[in-house]
């Protein structure tokens, strides 16, 4: 929360919290000096700026040619000189009056081919993060015949957010079709199977709605999450079916719930609420992704330990019904 609102701060009284760097590449050694590729970065900023209104301002070597072309030749029309010649001179006369031990090497690369763009942004969300940055190399690729690749520690953790996302997708779906097959195996009932889905998806699906619909963002805290919940969900899933498939074979279906609730209910009960005591201290951490951890972790446990007490025995009682 500290550092959400230190960065806050420093949006509103100083400048954006974002930092992008995009690596332009003018596709030929000494490129950077072309005028061509300089008029190109000065389309390509009025075009950001056009298209994204969370921009604050962009920095590169460019805006030193630009200020020093008004400098030296005031009575100039033109922000970029047209010869490259007299680009290449500036850039020299600027390294010559740069204080000892400074250099731009960490503007642009020794063969002069690269350069590089920051980009200064105020803080969004990650699906907007991500729009920027495909609108970014799509530009570069589509209007220019040169290219951008854009990173940084922005960008990074943009990256990251979406590789977390669509990872947990991709994990939740292959530990519930394995842990499917396995319950196939052990209780060898074929019609019963989407009985066993449903209590163990739902806790995870309602709470990820309740998220998307309140604009909560999927971090590495509920990522991980997800996968505990999952875990803890299917154990009691399995130990409710376990006893009913024991009871079933010698009582009735209005016994064999009854000798369900009172043999596996308190384990059920008592597990939960260790497991949701435990993590609720994470509620008193710094660290966002561990108060999402706690919050998600605890939620999805209570519904997954209510669906399986409520809503699995009448799913059961109308399998039984139909049956």
């Amino acid at each position: 929360m500290q550092v959400r609102e230190g960065s806050a701060f420093v949006e509103k009284n100083l400048t954006g919290a974002m930092v992008y760097e995009i690596i332009l590449d003018s596709k030929q050694k000494e490129g950077i000096k072309e005028p061509a590729f300089l008029n190109t970065i000065v389309r390509f900023e009025d075009d950001l700026n056009a298209h994204f209104g969370t921009i604050r301002f962009t920095t590169s070597l460019k805006d030193i040619i630009v200020k020093m072309q008004m400098t030296l030749n005031k009575n100039s029309a033109q922000a970029i000189p047209q010869d490259k010649n007299l680009i290449a001179q500036y850039l020299l006369l600027y390294s010559m009056s740069l204080p000892q031990g400074m250099e731009i090497n960490d503007k642009i690369d020794t063969n002069e081919q690269f350069l590089r763009l920051s980009i200064n942004a105020n803080l969004t969300d990650t699906s907007k993060e991500l729009e920027m940055i495909a609108w970014i190399k799509e530009w570069w690729q589509t209007n220019t015949k040169y290219s951008a690749d854009v990173q940084g520690q922005s960008a990074i953790f943009a990256y990251m957010q979406s590789s977390v996302t669509d990872t947990l997708l991709v994990s939740i779906f292959v530990t519930l079709l394995m842990v499917t097959v396995f319950m196939l195996f052990i209780f060898k009932n074929l019609r019963m199977l989407w009985l066993f889905i449903v209590p163990n998806i739902a806790p995870i699906l309602l709470v990820a709605g309740v998220m998307g619909y309140m604009g909560i963002n999927i971090d590495l805290g509920v990522a991980i999450s997800a996968a505990v919940i999952l875990g803890i969900a299917v154990d009691d899933t399995i130990h409710f079916f376990s006893k009913y498939f024991e009871a079933i074979k010698t009582k009735t279906f209005e016994q064999s719930i009854d000798y369900v609730i009172s043999h596996s209910a308190n384990a059920m009960l008592l597990t939960t609420f260790i497991l949701s005591l435990t993590f609720s201290l994470f509620l008193f951490s710094d660290f966002i992704p561990n108060v999402n951890f706690a919050i998600v972790s605890v939620s999805a446990l209570n519904l997954a330990l209510l669906f399986d007490l409520v809503l699995l025995p009448a799913l059961l009682s109308l399998f039984h019904k139909t049956k």
